[in-house]
This record gives C-alpha cells, structure tokens and sequence, in this order.
C-alpha cells in the first residue's frame, strides 16, 4: 500500500515538472526582489503563487499533449500517455494549483500580477501548445512566457509594467528561450516529425540550426550586458562575473558553429545555457543584496 501511494506521489511529482517548474518561480522572485530587496513573507508567496500557476501551465499541456507524448519516445513514458495517471485527475490537480497559484498571487494585494499570470497560462496553452502543431517557429512567439514570471513578480512587489529594468530583464529571459528549445529540437527533432509536429531539421540543415542557435545565444549575451550598461546590475565586480561569464558562454557556443553537428553533444550546451541564466538570476540578487 505505502509503495502504492509512493509511486502514485512520484507520478505527481513528474506531471508537475519540478525541475523546470522551481526555476520559472525563481525568476519571479529575482523580479520582486529586484524591485523590493527585502526578505519577506509576501516575497515567498509570490514565489510559490508562480510556482503553483507553472505547475498548473505544465499539467494542462500535458493533457493537451496526450496524444503527441505517445509517439515520442523521449515522453511516453510520462505519467498520462503510460496511464499512471488518468486525464481526468490530471485536470482536477490542473484546477487545483491553478486555484492556489491565483489565489496566493491575488492575496498579496495585486491584481496586476495575478492578470499577469493568467495571461501566461493563456498565451502558453492557449496560443504556444497549439502553434507548434501548425509551424516549427511556434517557439517564438512561445518564448514570451519565459519572460513573463520576472514580470509578475516585480508587479507584484509594486513595480510598473513598463518600467526599464524589468523591460530588459523580460527580453533577456525570452532570448533565452529560443536556444534552449532549438538545443532540444537539435537533439529530438527526428522524433518531433514522426509525432507530427513541424520540426526545424525539416526544414533547415543541422548546420543551419547551429548557426541560428548560436545567434541566439549571442542576442542572449548582448541582452545580460545590457544589465550592466543600465546599471541594472551596478556592482563592479558582478559586472566582471557576467562579462567573463559572457565571453566564456559566446566561445563555447562558437564550437556550434565550427565543428560537424555529429560531433556536438547537445546536452552539455543545454546545460551551460541553464547554468548561465541561473547565474544571472544569482547575479541580479546578489547585486540587491551588495548595494
């Protein structure tokens, strides 16, 4: 019964996306600490409300997904296309945290977050999960929902929605994306097609889709650095951490671009671009903390 109810909470754990998910609440909470530099209850609500909005985000693309999971062998095995878990509970514990997330986010007294983070739910399986069905460039537009959750939390802590810093913050993290995607497409695009969902290797050469990830990753760059320029971060030593940090990130993805695609691991690229942007999220804290 105990290994029952074990594997069933695993099961959970894995509709929910932890791993991707903790992240996605951590940019908001460098969003409200940027604004308001204080360790504070509302700040870690902020933070689980995201949190809680990100899981229910995932668990309805998932069901959305069902049918496309199944054919692919890097997610078959994922709780619903197994069967482990059945689609209307998933839909219940989808209501759940959608619930909990807005009602946190709307408990610490501001309606703009909370609209805010409707609007990425809707705008990731309202608009992104059915685009990728209809064009390989679906993750542009998709992209924007990783620049959202820096945005509800400074919003929650009082900022404007047009404010400077958080405009620029906002564009780092969507540029962010679409290396991070196109790494993952480079790696599984064979079984995107035969899922029937339009891929970039089918329309463009490996070769082609370094080059353009690379690129990417240089607008990536370009977009932290200007952290620095606007005093976004203002401590010195950061600024050298980032710029070192930059130039490091730009000569390896330069490899991209130089040697045959069948010689890259495209895991280790995936990993130093998450590794840099959880550096940034470090950077932009600390720099709160310093001053």
């Amino acid at each position: 019964m105990k290994s029952n109810f074990g594997n069933h909470f695993r099961d959970y754990l894995k509709l929910s996306k932890l791993k991707i998910m903790i992240p996605v609440s951590l940019t908001g909470f460098t969003g409200y600490f940027i604004f308001t530099p204080q360790f504070s209850a509302k700040i870690f609500l902020v933070t689980i409300g995201i949190l809680f909005m990100a899981i229910s985000a995932s668990v309805l693309n998932q069901i959305q997904e069902v049918d496309i999971d199944r054919k692919m062998n890097r997610t078959h095995d994922r709780p619903l296309p197994a069967g482990r878990i059945r689609v209307c509970h998933a839909l219940l514990f989808f209501f759940f945290n959608l619930i909990a997330g807005t009602s946190i986010l709307y408990s610490t007294g501001r309606i703009t977050a909370t609209l805010i983070g409707i609007l990425t739910i809707i705008w990731y399986n309202g608009i992104y999960t059915y685009a990728k069905r209809l064009t390989a460039f679906a993750v542009v537009p998709g992209a924007i929902t990783g620049a959202l959750p820096p945005l509800i939390g400074w919003t929650a802590a009082g900022g404007g929605i047009w404010d400077q810093s958080i405009i620029f913050i906002e564009f780092l993290f969507f540029a962010g994306q679409i290396p991070h995607f196109w790494l993952l497409i480079l790696k599984y695009g064979e079984e995107y097609y035969q899922a029937g969902i339009p891929s970039l290797t089918n329309i463009m050469s490996r070769t082609q889709i370094n080059r353009l990830t690379f690129t990417w990753v240089v607008t990536s760059v370009i977009a932290a650095l200007f952290l620095c320029y606007f005093e976004i971060i203002k401590t010195e030593l950061l600024s050298v951490i980032l710029l070192i940090a930059s130039a490091f990130l730009v000569w390896k993805f330069s490899r991209l671009i130089k040697i045959s695609a069948e010689k890259i691991n495209y895991n280790t690229y995936s990993i130093l671009l998450y590794s840099y942007f959880l550096l940034m999220l470090i950077l932009l804290i600390s720099d709160r903390i310093i001053a």
